[in-house]
């Protein structure tokens, strides 16, 4: 079975001692019926998928960095793209100072306040971050707003995908009215130049997530997750489905890998690495197209990047 020799995941999140301490706060001005909703909907889906819980008290992001090396290495995974919480962006940056060569890191807020199109400037030209993961449902905004255009210009000018997270979600308190993946194309009519992410293959909304990637061509689609959401379609796909009817409709050029990764003790979830690779296998794709699943199709898309221009050492004029 052919594996690439260099291998990106696109999708794992970051869990350290400070995005844990944010969530706590969060969850602390819910009432109580929503964390016991959270916290159900979260233990539901760790026992469908046999998974240990993750641990009570992450570890502070300088471990946290030492431990993704390790997982990385005994994975054989060259790099991977990480995201946080839209309320806390500190762990982030300072993580992925500690390895920029091997942790790419996207930001994540609330795209229609103007005030972050001037924070993702800052963010992308002082601390190297290389794209922007947006959560309406959790926010309770629409992809297609208009209010969120400046954020998107900054994208556009800067040259980072964009990458939204639609369709259902283990977070229990997630409003599903914001995630139809057809919102993106009011977005990706208006942007043409931005590569826009739609992850988990939709979670659910697999139909509208293939017709707005036919519809677009600067719209692709990550493998995240184990997709466990396939046992309860109506249509009765598998993961393998999934993986054959985005390549008969988009090819494998506009397809991403990741696992959607994030907590210790688990750590790298290598099991969905190797499930993936037998289905791209079994379905007959060529090692080139393998390559750029696993590899070459977010290369590109992070080659897109327009660094900052250096500051002059003799000051402005």
């Amino acid at each position: 079975m052919h594996r690439p020799g260099q291998i990106i995941d696109s999708h794992i999140h970051l869990v350290t001692s400070g995005t844990h301490e944010v969530k706590l706060r969060r969850l602390s001005g819910l009432a109580p019926c929503l964390v016991e909703a959270y916290r159900r909907r979260w233990n539901d889906s760790l026992a469908s998928r046999r998974e240990e819980t993750p641990e009570a008290d992450p570890a502070h992001v300088q471990i946290v960095a030492k431990r993704w090396e390790a997982a990385l290495d005994a994975a054989g995974v060259e790099r991977g793209v990480f995201f946080t919480s839209p309320d806390y962006h500190d762990d982030l940056l300072t993580f992925i100072s500690l390895n920029p060569g091997r942790f790419i890191g996207y930001t994540t807020f609330d795209p229609t306040d103007c005030a972050n199109a001037d924070l993702l400037r800052r963010q992308i030209d002082e601390h190297l971050v290389r794209g922007l993961k947006l959560y309406p449902m959790a926010l309770g905004f629409r992809v297609d707003d208009e209010a969120c255009d400046e954020v998107y210009e900054v994208c556009e000018k800067k040259g980072i995908p964009v990458i939204i997270h639609f369709g259902i979600s283990i977070n229990a308190m997630h409003d599903l009215r914001y995630g139809n993946p057809l919102d993106l194309s009011g977005p990706a009519l208006r942007f043409p130049s931005v590569n826009w992410i739609i992850p988990h293959f939709g979670a659910g909304f697999f139909r509208e997530t293939l017709m707005v990637s036919v519809q677009h061509r600067n719209v692709h689609i990550d493998t995240s997750s184990s997709n466990n959401w396939v046992s309860w379609d109506p249509h009765g796909l598998t993961v393998a489905d999934l993986f054959r009817r985005t390549v008969d409709a988009v090819g494998s050029e506009r397809l991403i890998f990741g696992t959607d990764s994030s907590f210790f003790p688990r750590g790298y979830r290598t099991n969905i690495l190797n499930d993936q690779l037998a289905i791209c296998h079994d379905l007959g794709l060529s090692p080139e197209q393998i390559d750029d699943i696993f590899r070459g199709n977010i290369q590109r898309i992070l080659d897109t990047h327009v660094p900052a221009r250096p500051r002059s050492q003799d000051g402005p004029g």
